[in-house]
């Protein structure tokens, strides 16, 4: 189905849903963290019959409006300032803060704009792991007898559009790297995923490649350039392609949101347009537990992406 088409039939088919969830997209986390969990949720949504509305304004990634800084609107969006306080992921810890008067509001403001459910309300539910076993039919959107991971890949496809600016920047990004037509695409993290797991050496990504292909040109989306170092030096025999800067030293996610909206901006300018370049690439290497590998999991054919850590899940 051709995109323009879908994103059509998509709209139509969520505005068409009486019951409504507000999502607080870019609240929290990273950018493909809070991305593959929008993607979770607009599924969840299609599934159950809930319209997805997006809140994006306040977004961590954004520079003046959120989503729309960088990609197309696909459904309908909502700028008020009450989704900053009380609209979040982290239901827990939404939970605990929330004064009795807190609680009234949300329900005053879902009653008089009638708004059936906000982002915690829905957020296990979404994230719920079983739904790694079923298998999906949206005949609407040309989603039929799909397992998660494929199902995901066609509301990837619909929402992955650049606005005008953003898609020039990005190619002109990806031209001057001058990339050969075939190549190996790696993710390799640092910064502070040692946080969440430990880290994996460089040797287990380039045996990886080496053993399922003869190519020897590889890009590495990286948040560390002494990963690139590294990877010239044990491997010289490979051409080594990146946009990371030799001046990053790894990833710190809450000094990074601290940094100027200009810097903000062309750091996920970078990470896009990296990714399109590992979605394109002949095999992609990297890890199903983090979130760029996750999102390339959903985005690429499962027989060209290729994962050394985890099985694909919801992670």
């Amino acid at each position: 189905m051709e995109i323009t088409e879908l994103r059509k039939k998509y709209y139509a088919l969520n505005k068409s849903f009486r019951k409504k969830l507000i999502f607080h997209l870019g609240s929290d986390a990273g950018f493909f963290s809070e991305y593959n969990n929008m993607i979770l949720a607009i599924l969840y949504c299609l599934v159950n019959k809930i319209q997805f509305v997006l809140y994006s304004e306040d977004a961590n990634f954004g520079y003046k409006k959120g989503w729309s800084d960088y990609f197309l609107p696909f459904c309908g969006e909502t700028n008020s300032n009450f989704h900053r306080k009380y609209n979040f992921r982290d239901f827990d810890f939404l939970r605990q803060r929330l004064s009795r008067k807190d609680k009234l509001k949300i329900r005053v403001y879902k009653m008089l704009n009638g708004v059936d459910f906000l982002t915690q309300d829905l957020w296990l539910q979404i994230r719920d792991r079983n739904h790694e076993n079923e298998i999906y039919n949206i005949p609407e959107l040309g989603i039929i007898n799909r397992s998660l991971r494929d199902a995901c890949k066609n509301l990837i496809i619909m929402t992955w559009k650049y606005e005008a600016k953003t898609d020039s920047t990005i190619k002109n990004k990806i031209n001057s790297l001058n990339l050969p037509t075939e190549y190996i695409g790696f993710h390799i993290r640092r910064g502070d995923k040692h946080v969440e797991q430990n880290l994996i050496g460089i040797s287990e990504y380039l045996n990886k490649a080496e053993a399922i292909s003869n190519t020897r040109n590889a890009f590495i989306l990286t948040d560390d350039y002494k990963v690139i170092t590294e990877t010239k030096k044990l491997y010289p025999a490979w051409n080594i392609f990146t946009l990371c800067k030799e001046s990053e030293t790894g990833y710190e996610h809450a000094q990074f949101k601290k940094k100027d909206k200009s810097i903000i901006k062309d750091a996920h300018l970078n990470l896009f347009a990296s990714i399109d370049i590992l979605s394109r690439s002949k095999y992609f290497v990297g890890t199903f537990g983090s979130n760029p590998g996750m999102f390339l999991g959903m985005r690429m054919n499962a027989q060209n992406s290729i994962s050394i850590d985890i099985t694909w899940q919801i992670w």
